[in-house]
C-alpha cells in the first residue's frame, strides 16, 4: 500500500497524510477535505512510515499533521549495516574491548576506538 501527503495552501504549516489515489481522498470526512485547497506533496510506501504515523493511519485511514516542511519526518531513518569491505577488528575480535591487567578489566580497543571494526586492507 502505498500514501499520498498533501499540503493545505490555506495554512503551509498543515498536511495530510492518506492513503494514495482519488478514492482515498474521497472517503475523508468533509471538514477535513474542506480545510483545503490542498495540494499534493510526498508519497511513498507505508511500510516506511514511522511507526506511530502508521498505526495512526491503519486506524482512522487519515493523518493531520501541523508542523514546518523542514521538520516533517514522515519516513524512519535507514539503518546503515556494516559495509561489507569493513572486518572485524584483528585485536579485539568485534567486541570493542580488549583485556587490561591481565584480564582483570577490559578497555576500549586503541586500534578500533571501541567500534569493533577496521577497514579492510585491500582498500
Amino acid at each position: 500500500m502505498r500514501y499520498k501527503v498533501w499540503r493545505s495552501n490555506n495554512d503551509k504549516e498543515l498536511h495530510l497524510l492518506c492513503g494514495e489515489g482519488a478514492g482515498a481522498f474521497n472517503a475523508l470526512p468533509t471538514y477535513i477535505r474542506q480545510l483545503g485547497p490542498w495540494t499534493g506533496s510526498k508519497e511513498g510506501d507505508v511500510e516506511q512510515l514511522r511507526l506511530p504515523l502508521r498505526i495512526l493511519l491503519a486506524e482512522q485511514g487519515f493523518v493531520v499533521l501541523h508542523c514546518r516542511v523542514s521538520r516533517l519526518q514522515l519516513e524512519a531513518p535507514k539503518v546503515a549495516g556494516l559495509h561489507p569491505a569493513n572486518v572485524d577488528c584483528p585485536e579485539c575480535k568485534g567486541t570493542g574491548q580488549v583485556d587490561q591487567h591481565g584480564g582483570l578489566r577490559k578497555k576500549t580497543c586503541p586500534r578500533c576506538g571501541g567500534r569493533g571494526w577496521t577497514r579492510s586492507s585491500g582498500r
